[in-house]
């Protein structure tokens, strides 16, 4: 995600250069024929992509494609604006926990982990209706007309459709604290060229706690097609046609995207460096994928430390029961981030981003994503690049497999 546009911190906000003076001199020869029909086309599009550009998203299928070539981030409905300059101090607080896990390594079970965690295994003071209303996404936009930072003011003062308040859930005083979902890396002061994807502000805010996760590359990359076709229609109609299919039995095109370079190569790749750097630091938590899925239990007791959550041996076997892909599975309603800013997908808490299964399944769970597989070539190229890019071999042989922890809290 590359943020939302405009200087307002709207996504329908944005501002655009002027076409030239040297364009005037070419009118007259392009307002003859077909050049006249491009000419109205270009007015057009620039027109909407300055001064309202959702309204690209009303374009069936497709929407998100003059949204992107005009300069709107991709995903257009994710935006990094809550954690820009400072923006960050008007809502996180301290003692609050960020879970900033890479994408497709285990997000979804590490908010619902701490949440248990931080209830002790027990109901708490509220029911956990959804993983967005609980454990809350400020990254994510609910409609294409939200701004980022009023719609963290609606988290606040959002009433729900039963009458309670949205913040009761999230922000509820007999938490312990509060959690978060990223999947952002650390910012670093200075660091030439910038990271796309470096937003948090974990040194800025010493007092805040960061849990981040990685997964083995290829695992991410090819657990991607799943989750890319598991979004609703719905959703996928109000951004224009966004995220578009993938294929179902062919991985190079999501390969080629998640490589350096690619559309989405920076979030794996700066993810994994940018967090290996602040490893040490004591409000990280820095684990891997695979060590949860090998031994959840040690992963569950490493989480509670680092939060301060002191866990009796009953309360231990409840949150441990609560945090296993079994439970989850037959809990799958829960998870799938409901959308409750939106004025027709919080109605009742039936609508959100994903279908059943989209976020937690038995076999999601389990890393198995279907018939897809790499050919001998990817795999050579992939492991090239991670010695290439990574060069510090333990990095590298972490990243790909996990182990020991190399965190503070290992």
């Amino acid at each position: 995600p590359s943020g939302s546009r405009g200087s307002d911190n709207t996504p329908a906000a944005g501002k655009r250069t002027a076409a030239g003076a040297g364009l005037r001199g070419l009118l007259p020869s392009i307002f003859k024929g077909p050049g006249l029909v491009v000419v109205l086309v270009a007015v057009a599009v620039g027109s909407v992509a300055k001064f309202q550009p959702s309204l690209f998203f009303k374009i069936p299928e497709v929407g998100f494609i003059p949204w992107g070539m005009t300069g709107g981030a991709i995903p257009p409905y994710i935006t990094y604006d809550v954690w820009e300059g400072k923006n960050h101090e008007s809502w996180l607080k301290d003692n609050d926990v960020v879970i900033s896990t890479g994408a497709k390594s285990g997000t979804t079970w590490m908010l619902y982990c701490t949440h248990q965690i931080r209830v002790k295994g027990q109901a708490g003071p509220k029911p956990f209706v959804d993983v967005s209303v609980t454990t809350p996404w400020p990254e994510l936009l609910q409609h294409p007309d939200h701004s980022p930072m009023e719609q963290v003011e609606m988290m606040h003062n959002f009433t729900l459709p039963d009458g309670s308040n949205l913040a009761e859930y999230w922000n509820n005083k007999e938490y312990p604290f509060r959690i978060f979902k990223s999947h952002y890396a650390p910012r670093q002061q200075g660091k030439k060229p910038a990271m796309q994807g470096a937003k948090l502000p974990v040194r800025e805010r010493p007092n805040v706690k960061y849990v981040a996760m990685v997964r083995n590359g290829l695992e991410v990359v090819k657990s991607f097609n799943p989750f890319v076709n598991k979004h609703r229609e719905e959703f996928r109609t109000m951004w224009g046609g966004f995220p578009p299919p993938a294929p179902e039995d062919d991985i190079t095109e999501s390969f080629n995207n998640w490589m350096p370079g690619g559309l989405f190569g920076f979030i794996w790749w700066e993810y994994v460096s940018g967090w290996w750097t602040f490893r040490n630091d004591p409000n990280v938590l820095l684990l891997h994928y695979s060590d949860m899925i090998t031994d959840p239990r040690t992963g569950i007791k490493k989480l509670a430390a680092f939060m301060g959550v002191t866990l009796t041996p009953s309360e231990f076997e409840d949150v441990a029961v609560k945090c296993s892909k079994e439970y989850m599975a037959a809990h799958e309603s829960n998870f799938r981030y409901t959308l409750p800013l939106h004025p027709t997908f919080g109605n009742n808490g039936e609508h959100g981003l994903m279908d059943l299964g989209g976020m937690v399944s038995k076999r999601l769970m389990t890393g198995n994503s279907g018939n897809l597989k790499y050919s001998d070539e990817q795999k050579a190229q992939w492991a090239k690049m991670e010695e290439e890019l990574f060069q510090d071999p333990v990095l590298v042989k972490w990243a790909r497999e996990g182990g020991s922890s190399p965190g503070t809290f290992a």
